[in-house]
């Protein structure tokens, strides 16, 4: 092995961006594979959740606590909007239309509910759930050091990570 390939290694091993990334290609999968039957996305369960657990939030409110781009959220949105499961009330442009879920959108979530229980239920019994609550907080104050670091290297823009 060289130099540079055991650094890559170690980067494989030690760098919780690497790991995250790993980790959460492999949770979409699994979401993914479990909301296939109702025709949804992990990303759009979870946009359904930000949506239907706000009061009624604005694309700006929904990518700012995501952590993402509007205009990549908007996109996202657009679908949902288009499969009549959120529906744009009032304003103008991301920062001024109100999301909600609609009719069809709650029926749905009711379902996915169920599902996303079940598949984190599935999670916890292969982790423990002790490990998995550990987990949680973890990733829940790697998150917040994450914030912070991105605010000494870049005071003027922490969000865009």
């Amino acid at each position: 092995m060289t130099e540079a390939s055991d650094l890559y290694r170690r980067v494989e091993t030690e760098c919780p961006a690497f790991q995250a990334r790993v980790t959460a290609r492999a949770l979409t999968r699994y979401y993914n594979a479990c909301f296939r039957p109702l025709g949804i996305t992990a990303e759009q369960f979870s946009l359904l959740v930000g949506i239907g657990g706000s009061h009624e939030p604005t694309l700006a409110d929904l990518a700012a606590r995501a952590g993402v781009d509007a205009t990549t959220l908007s996109r996202s949105v657009k679908s949902l909007v288009q499969r009549d499961l959120v529906r744009n009330d009032g304003g103008r442009g991301r920062a001024g239309k109100r999301l909600v879920l609609t009719e069809g959108g709650r029926r749905l979530m009711d379902e996915a509910m169920v599902t996303w229980e079940h598949a984190r239920a599935q999670l916890a019994e292969a982790l423990g759930e002790e490990a998995s609550r550990v987990a949680s907080v973890v990733m829940s104050q790697l998150a917040v050091a994450a914030q912070a670091a991105a605010s000494a290297v870049s005071p003027t823009d922490s969000s865009s990570t």
